[in-house]
């Protein structure tokens, strides 16, 4: 079988970057040029293409090209996401810089591996502040959503009020098993 091809279709699968020596392991090398040589190939063959292969500090990843995400992110909303996932990115967005501790507060301790997932994908970075850890937005957030962190808060921020609102709608609405 074509090393070229399995390295191609793994990248094409993969939700997250993936290292030389995983790729190594599904053509069966431990030759790490040689992964890196058809990373190089594969590279080549996506040039001037909508898909790109690019390397990532994380290891190599397969991706829709940056220019291309703001006319087509719609189509594929935030599918590797969880609803967990996607609150707490929410949350984050609106109070930027957030404190875990204020997430956590808020969503209870399943907030601790949302804050790990979304860090593993790169969309967030933790550093320590104070006794706490301080959560703030990476560019990597802004190329995921096609957009930047300004024009995202300020959606963020109309659908909490839309949300609000119809809440306080419901709210208003007398009960009608009275």
């Amino acid at each position: 079988m074509d090393h070229k091809i399995v390295i191609e279709a793994a990248l094409f699968l993969s939700p997250k970057p993936m290292a030389l020596d995983e790729l190594g392991k599904l053509i069966a090398t431990n030759s790490l040029g040689y992964v890196k040589e058809l990373l190089v190939q594969l590279t080549e063959d996506y040039k001037d293409r909508g898909i790109e292969i690019v390397s990532l500090p994380e290891g190599w990843l397969m991706q829709v090209r940056a220019d291309l995400l703001p006319t087509i992110a719609h189509l594929a909303p935030h599918a590797d996401l969880s609803e967990g996932d996607k609150r707490t990115l929410a949350l984050i967005v609106f109070k930027e810089p957030a404190r875990q501790s204020e997430i956590v507060k808020i969503q209870g301790n399943k907030a601790y591996g949302y804050i790990h997932d979304l860090q593993k994908k790169g969309l967030i970075k933790i550093e320590p502040w104070g006794r706490t850890k301080k959560l703030t937005l990476t560019p990597e957030f802004e190329r995921y959503f096609g957009s930047d962190k300004i024009s995202i808060k300020e959606r963020v921020q109309q659908e909490l009020a839309v949300s609000k609102e119809r809440w306080l709608k419901e709210q208003a609405q007398p009960d009608e098993s009275d």
